[in-house]
C-alpha cells in the first residue's frame, strides 16, 4: 500500500470505489501506473492491514479474517521462492505446512498440471522467469484455496510465457476459483483472456464488467474504440483526461454497476460473489496527514466452492485437496493445520539443508575464520604470558571482541530483508506461525555458527599463550560464542525493519555506541562516576572485554614472565586493580550479555510482527 505523508495536505489513492468479483471467472484490475491498483489488491486480500478500515463481507455476512486467509492466497510480483530446495522439496514442504498430518499431498498432481515435473529436481533458483511464477502457483495450490489474489503475475515475462501464465490462471478459475490480478496494459490477444475487467483511473473506478461488454459500453458514451486498436490501450489512454475519468466513473457508479453482455446489474445476487467497496480517506493526527483504507461490502460463498470442487474438477488435485481442507476446518491449531511442533520440525529440517547445501558460503566463512584465527595469533604471538606487553594484552581482548561483532553483524543486515519478504508471504498464506518460525530459525543458525567460533578461538587461545585451565578455556570460548550471538541478533532487529540500503547505513551506527563504550576509561577506571559504570553496563562490547581480560588474567593465573628489571604488570592481580575490575565476575558479565541477546532477538521477534502486521 502506498502511504503519503505530506505537511498540511493529504493524497487520496482509492476514492470510494465498488465492485464485486465473481467465482469461476479471472478478474483483471487494470489501470495506468499510480492508479491504485496494488492498493486495491492488498485491501481485498488483507495483504495490507494497516489502517484498514470498515468491512468486508462474505456472502453477504461480516468476513472473518483468519478464515478468509486460511481459504485464500496471495501471490506477489516478486517471485519469493526457498532458495536452494528442488522444486519437489518445495512443494512438499507446503504440503507439510498446509495440508493436516495424514492427508496425502496431491505434489505430482500438481506439478503435472502446472508442467513442473520434469523439472522436479532443479533447484528453485534456477528455474526461468515463467517456471518460478508456476511454482508459486503451484506452492498455494496444494490445499486448494477458492480465492487466489495475485500482484502483477506477467510482470517480467516474455510474450509466449506471459500466454501461458494468464492461461493456466484463467484454468484455475473455471476450476470454481476466484482468481484477482493486477496487470497493466495486456496485449489484445491477452485482454480476451480475461473474464471480467476492473479499471481504475486516478483512485476511481472507471469500468467494471465484461471485458467483451466494455467497448460497447465505451462506444454508448461516444468514446469509440478504433478498429484493429487494443481495448485495454484505449481506456488506459482515455485516463489521459482527468474530464475522461470523471465521466467514466459516474456512468458506472465508481463500480456500483457491473457491465455484462447479458444485462446490466446494480444488485446481484450474492452467489459464489465476491463484492467489494474499497475508499480511502484521509486523517489528520497531532498534525501529521495518513492515508487510511476504508473497505465495505466484500462476499464470497465459499461453502459452495467447498461442495462443488470434487465434482467439477476432473483432476486429482482438487479432489484430494477438498477432502484436505475439509479436514481443516476441523483443526483448532490456531488457525493452522499442523501444530507448534510440527512446524517447528519442518522449517528446521528446511533450514538446515539450505544451510548444508550452500557450500560457498560456508567455505568463506570457515576460511574467513581461520585466517583470522591465524592472523590475530602472528600479531599476539605468545604474548599474553609476558609481563611486559600488559596493553597489548589490552589491544588483543579488544580485537577479539571486535571480531566476534563485525563478523556476525552485517551479514543478517544485508541477507534477512529479502528473507523477510518470503516469510511475511508464507505467512500469510496460512503455512506457519510466526514463533515456530522464529524459534527454528535462531537453532538453525546455531551449529554452524557455534563450531566456527569454538575453532576460532581454540586456534587464538593456544597460539597467544594463554595458560590452559578447563575453566579459563571453557569461558574463553563462552565468551565468544555468546557475544557473537548478541552482534547477530542485532544484525536481524536492523534487518528484520530496515532494508539493505538502509541497514547498512544502521549497522555500523548502532554499533558505534557500543564500542564507544567498549574502550572508554580504561586509563583513568578508578574515576569513572558510578553512573558512567552503570551506563557502560549496556555495551554487550564492554561486557565482552571486561569478561575476556578476566578469564585470560583471573581464574588464580600465576604471575607472567617478566624479561625487564622490572614488569609493573606481571601480576595478574595488579592489571584488574588497574582497570577497577578486580571484584568483577566473569559469569556476572556472561550474564549481562545473555540477558542482552535475549532483549535484542525479542526486538527482531517484535519487528517481525511489526513488519507482517503493515
Amino acid at each position: 500500500m502506498k502511504q503519503a505523508r505530506f505537511a498540511g495536505s493529504s493524497r487520496q489513492v482509492v476514492k470510494g470505489v465498488n465492485g464485486r468479483f465473481i467465482s469461476g471467472q479471472l478478474v483483471a484490475i487494470m489501470g495506468p501506473s499510480g492508479a491504485g491498483k496494488s492498493s486495491l489488491l492488498n485491501a481485498i486480500s488483507g495483504y495490507r492491514s494497516n489502517g484498514v478500515a470498515g468491512e468486508l463481507l462474505v456472502n453477504g455476512e461480516a468476513r472473518d479474517e483468519k478464515s478468509f486467509q486460511r481459504s485464500s492466497c496471495y501471490i506477489t510480483q516478486e517471485d519469493l521462492l526457498q532458495p536452494l530446495l528442488t522444486v519437489r522439496e518445495a512443494i512438499d514442504v507446503a504440503a507439510s505446512l498446509k495440508l493436516p498430518k495424514g492427508s496425502k499431498a496431491p505434489s505430482e498432481e500438481i506439478l503435472q498440471e502446472l508442467g513442473l515435473l520434469e523439472h522436479q529436481h532443479t533447484k528453485t533458483d534456477l528455474l526461468s522467469g515463467g517456471q518460478k511464477k508456476r511454482l508459486s502457483i503451484a506452492l498455494e495450490l496444494v490445499n486448494n484455496p477458492p480465492v487466489f489474489f495475485l500482484d502483477e503475475p506477467t510482470s517480467g515475462l516474455d510474450n509466449v510465457t506471459t500466454v501461458q501464465c494468464v492461461k493456466l490462471l484463467k484454468q484455475l478459475a473455471r476450476q470454481g476459483r476466484t482468481v484477482v490480478c493486477t496487470i497493466h496494459q495486456p496485449a489484445a490477444s491477452l485482454f480476451e483472456l480475461f473474464d471480467q475487467a476492473y479499471i481504475i483511473a486516478d483512485g476511481l473506478c472507471i469500468y467494471q464488467g465484461d471485458t467483451e461488454a466494455m467497448v460497447p459500453h465505451l462506444s454508448s458514451l461516444g468514446l469509440v474504440c478504433p478498429r484493429h486498436h487494443n481495448p485495454a490501450d484505449y481506456i488506459i489512454e482515455l485516463t489521459e483526461s482527468q474530464e475522461c475519468i470523471q465521466i467514466l466513473s459516474e456512468e458506472i457508479l465508481n463500480g456500483s454497476l457491473y457491465k455484462s453482455t447479458k444485462i446490466d446489474s446494480t444488485n446481484p445476487e450474492p452467489v459464489n460473489t465476491m463484492q467489494l467497496k474499497i475508499c480511502y480517506q484521509t486523517e489528520d493526527n497531532n498534525g501529521e496527514t495518513e492515508i487510511v483504507l476504508t473497505t465495505d461490502k466484500c462476499t464470497f460463498n465459499m461453502e459452495e466452492y467447498t461442495a462443488a470442487s470434487s465434482t467439477t474438477l476432473e483432476s486429482k488435485i482438487s479432489k484430494d485437496s477438498s477432502v484436505a481442507w475439509m479436514k481443516m476446518q476441523k483443526v483448532e491449531t490456531k488457525g493452522y493445520p499442523s501444530t507448534f511442533s510440527q512446524q517447528f520440525i519442518i522449517l528446521l529440517t528446511r533450514m538446515l539443508l539450505q544451510i548444508s547445501r550452500n557450500r560457498p558460503a560456508l567455505w568463506i566463512q570457515t576460511i574467513h575464520h581461520i585466517g583470522c584465527a591465524l592472523l590475530i595469533g602472528v600479531c599476539f604471538f605468545n604474548m599474553a604470558n609476558d609481563g611486559t606487553q600488559m596493553f597489548n594484552h589490552l589491544k588483543m581482548c579488544v580485537g577479539l571482541v571486535i571480531f566476534f561483532v563485525y563478523t556476525q553483524i552485517m551479514v543478517p543486515v544485508l541477507v534477512y530483508p529479502q528473507e523477510v519478504k518470503l516469510v511475511k508471504k508464507e505467512h500469510f498464506n496460512g503455512w506457519y506461525n510466526l514463533v515456530p518460525y522464529y524459534a527454528a530459525l535462531t537453532v538453525s543458525k546455531l551449529p554452524v555458527q557455534v563450531t566456527l567460533n569454538m575453532i576460532f578461538s581454540t586456534i587464538v587461545f593456544f597460539m597467544v599463550g594463554v595458560p590452559y585451565a578447563h575453566n579459563r578455556f571453557l569461558a574463553f570460548c563462552i565468551i565468544g560464542n555468546i557475544v557473537s550471538l548478541v552482534a547477530e541478533g542485532v544484525g536481524m532487529a536492523i534487518g528484520s525493519v530496515f532494508s539493505v540500503r538502509n541497514g547498512c547505513a544502521i549497522g555500523p551506527a548502532a554499533i558505534a555506541p557500543f564500542l564507544g563504550l567498549a574502550i572508554y576509561g580504561f586509563d583513568f577506571a578508578h574515576k569513572i562516576p558510578l553512573i558512567m559504570n552503570i551506563i557502560m553496563k549496556t555495551s554487550f562490547i564492554r561486557c565482552g572485554v571486561v569478561a575476556m581480560v578476566l578469564t585470560i588474567f583471573g581464574f588464580g593465573r600465576q604471575p607472567l614472565e617478566c624479561s625487564d628489571v622490572y614488569c609493573h604488570f606481571a601480576k595478574p592481580d595488579v592489571l584488574l586493580q588497574y582497570l577497577d575490575i578486580e571484584k568483577s565476575s566473569v559469569w556476572f558479565e556472561i550474564f549481562i550479555m545473555v540477558s542482552i541477546m535475549f532483549a535484542v532477538r525479542f526486538l527482531c521477534f517484535m519487528g517481525l510482527r511489526w513488519r507482517f502486521a503493515t
